[in-house]
């Protein structure tokens, strides 16, 4: 796809049809670009696509309470993933996001893997309180049809940053921006397929975690954990506990200048 100027919208299309050789029903009027029937449609079906996928943006929740059923076969589910790891970009086209979906009994083990780690990552003196919510979080993670693993491979990003030493600080953050993406449009496509999801990182609280995490699945050390995502038919309102969400004014969030 060529790069395209900042002229009009009407500038933009006529350009883009004309690298892909589409320009058989297009008329060229100075001064101004007349469109016609077939690229009024082009345009209208670029602007449907974008509304649907705001909407999904927009209805992407946290949900926690999940049954084990989904509306999709596993099949469907892996390539969402597969498409969402090939497609998110990274840092120099690092390619360093990895994931691994479970379901069944791997689910079952790694929502173990994550209640002993993170039980003995509360220590001895934790409130038995405490240790009883989180045992039931935990719990109520592992009752949904599967779960999304994300990590970062560190190999490939340490051997970039030798190779770019100047940029080497500034790695770290592209990584992360990179994995949130990926996160995002895995948990949003789930969405759009009649899933609930959550986000949690367990990964990240005890080195148990990670290194069980690892070790279960057969893992490279190199791959980071970045977030678990649990998902599964909803159950439940979304948020801990159910509520609707809120929203700060947006004029205080976007600036636009012109």
């Amino acid at each position: 796809m060529p790069v395209l100027s900042e002229a009009s919208p009407a500038i933009r299309l006529h350009a883009y049809l004309d690298s892909t050789a589409a320009m058989g029903d297009m008329a060229l009027v100075a001064p101004s670009l007349v469109l016609t029937r077939r690229s009024k449609q082009w345009l209208t079906r670029m602007n449907n696509m974008s509304a649907s996928f705001l909407q999904a943006v927009k209805a992407r929740r946290s949900y926690y309470a999940l049954s084990a059923t989904s509306p999709i076969p596993d099949s469907q589910i892996q390539a969402i993933v597969e498409s969402a790891v090939t497609n998110i970009p990274s840092p120099f086209n690092v390619q360093s996001g990895r994931a691994v979906v479970v379901f069944g009994e791997a689910n079952q083990k790694l929502w173990d893997i994550v209640l002993k780690g993170y039980i003995k990552s509360l220590g001895d003196q934790a409130p038995a309180a405490v240790v009883k919510q989180n045992e039931d979080k935990i719990a109520g993670y592992a009752t949904g049809y599967g779960s999304v693993l994300f990590f970062e491979d560190q190999a490939p990003l340490e051997a970039l940053a030798k190779q770019i030493a100047p940029l080497a600080p500034q790695f770290p953050i592209w990584s992360e921006n990179s994995t949130g993406m990926l996160q995002f449009a895995v948990w949003t496509a789930l969405e759009a397929e009649g899933f609930g999801a959550s986000l949690q990182h367990h990964g990240a609280y005890a080195p148990e975690i990670s290194a069980g995490i690892r070790s279960a699945f057969g893992l490279p050390e190199t791959w980071k954990s970045t977030a678990l995502m649990p998902f599964g038919v909803v159950a439940g309102p979304p948020g801990q506990p159910g509520r609707e969400k809120t929203f700060l004014p947006i004029g205080d969030r976007v600036k636009v200048f012109n």
